[in-house]
């Protein structure tokens, strides 16, 4: 066997590996073990075993099977297909050289005479079959992944409008299988504009998962996914996903109590946006409410002034934007991001009105979380006031509670320990108690702190 032959053997047996660790982790991802597996795909345990460290090749009915019972969209029948493909053109090749090299230049020039073709001795004016095959193989592989970048992206999309009205849980669990998926479609070659929308994509859903990480609690895992959907938009070469990754970096940050790099995420992500489709955003969710955490009440001001000065030259619309909106935030969520800024200055001018907008409109849109959060504002803007109402106010912590019982937002707990603080010179308040108790109740009694409620003289 020739040097060529050598590595092309061995550029095969490195795809099937891979292909093998792609099944595991797929595998993996979905819960099974290697023999629950087996059974699902009728093959023995040892086969799946084998096939997953390369030592076994099954056919592509093995490979149909494993797509149907992974739902990995025809994943892994595609790389078999690729690397099928890839063996029968490395040998035609192979041969075809080992062709050349036996019969010498006369074959050649006899074979163009044969087809036609003038040639000098030892030119030859045509192209090889299998480099016209490779440039066909190319091309539907750009169809296909034209489908499989349509099918992510519709995907991600959804999971951004289903974010806070699934569980955190529920939804982290569908897009971790996608996740590994996109990885697979990184493994692969496409041209230089699918290849980024692929890292766009990848962008949007690492930054998804680092959204879902910080509402279950799992701050680590947040901040690595945040930092690598950054890094996925700066490879794709975008700055309005670069501006939309800084934002999501700077509410991970916030909630994490990091308030510096909170603003240093949202400032670089203003520096970036260039049409302006995440500014309102990164100002009234990254810059106020950070601001608001260091003290900068003129830096407040300013940041909300500019937040609903954007949102006037946009067109009026009375729908909400996702959490994670691909675009311009809504009346509702600046509004409500204004009043929690404000709040955490103490102030409550004007908050109750801006609480109004975003409490009818998260109510009419059904969706828990922003209508815990901004029944806990006015809750705590009516421990603020004047005129305190204590009583009001739990009943409207109880109320955010409430919507949120089946799902664990760390955002409404954090809100709810930062009422029950304010709270405090009104401890003897039976209904604020009851709401300090709910609030373990949520977060696992018996290993979390009790919120800061002072006990009963």
């Amino acid at each position: 066997m020739g040097v060529s032959s050598v590595a092309d053997s061995d550029e095969i047996r490195t795809a099937r590996r891979a292909l093998g660790r792609r099944l595991a982790q797929l595998r993996r991802a979905s819960g099974h073990t290697q023999h629950e597996f087996a059974q699902l795909v009728q093959y023995g345990r040892s086969s799946v075993a084998n096939t997953e460290t390369g030592h076994q090749h099954p056919d592509r009915t093995f490979w149909s099977r494993c797509d149907t019972a992974l739902r990995s969209g025809g994943a892994l029948v595609a790389e078999y297909d690729r690397i099928t493909e890839l063996d029968r053109r490395l040998r035609r090749v192979s041969a075809i050289q080992e062709g050349k090299a036996a019969s010498g230049p006369v074959a050649s020039v006899a074979s163009s005479s044969r087809d036609g073709l003038e040639a000098d001795d030892d030119v030859v004016l045509w192209e090889y079959e299998d480099s016209v095959d490779a440039r066909r193989l190319a091309l539907k592989s750009s169809t296909d992944d034209d489908a499989r970048l349509a099918y992510v992206e519709s995907e991600v999309r959804q999971a951004i409008a289903d974010n806070e009205r699934l569980t955190p849980a529920a939804l982290m669990a569908r897009m971790r299988p996608l996740r590994v998926y996109v990885d697979q479609l990184m493994a692969g070659r496409q041209h230089p504009p699918q290849r980024a929308r692929l890292y766009t994509v990848a962008a949007h859903l690492s930054g998804l998962l680092g959204a879902l990480a910080l509402d279950l609690g799992v701050f680590g895992l947040a901040h690595a996914y945040a930092a690598e959907a950054f890094d996925l938009a700066e490879a794709a070469q975008q700055p309005e996903v670069q501006a939309w990754t800084r934002a999501t970096q700077s509410l991970i940050a916030f909630y994490t109590g990091d308030y510096h790099d909170a603003l240093a995420y949202a400032q670089d992500g203003l520096q970036r946006s260039d049409t302006g489709e995440h500014r309102i955003r990164l100002t009234i969710n990254g810059q106020a409410r950070a601001l608001a955490r260091l003290g900068d009440r003129y830096g407040v001001d300013r940041a909300v002034d500019r937040a609903f000065t954007m949102l006037s030259d946009r067109p009026a619309s009375s729908e909400v934007s996702a959490s994670l909106a691909l675009g311009p935030y809504c009346q509702a969520r600046t509004a409500a991001n204004a009043a929690t800024a404000y709040l955490a200055l103490g102030r409550t001018a004007g908050v109750t009105s801006h609480l109004a907008i975003a409490i009818t409109a998260f109510d009419t849109a059904e969706l828990a979380g922003p209508r815990a959060l901004s029944r806990l504002d006015l809750a705590t803007a009516h421990l603020h006031a004047s005129d305190p109402d204590p009583e009001q106010a739990a009943v409207l912590a109880e109320e955010a509670l409430a919507l949120t019982a089946d799902q664990r937002f760390e955002s409404v707990h954090q809100r709810t320990r930062q009422f029950l603080t304010t709270a405090q010179p009104f401890a003897h308040h039976p209904a604020l108690r009851h709401v300090a108790d709910m609030l373990v109740d949520r977060t696992q009694v018996g290993t979390a702190a009790r919120p800061a409620l002072p006990s009963l003289p």
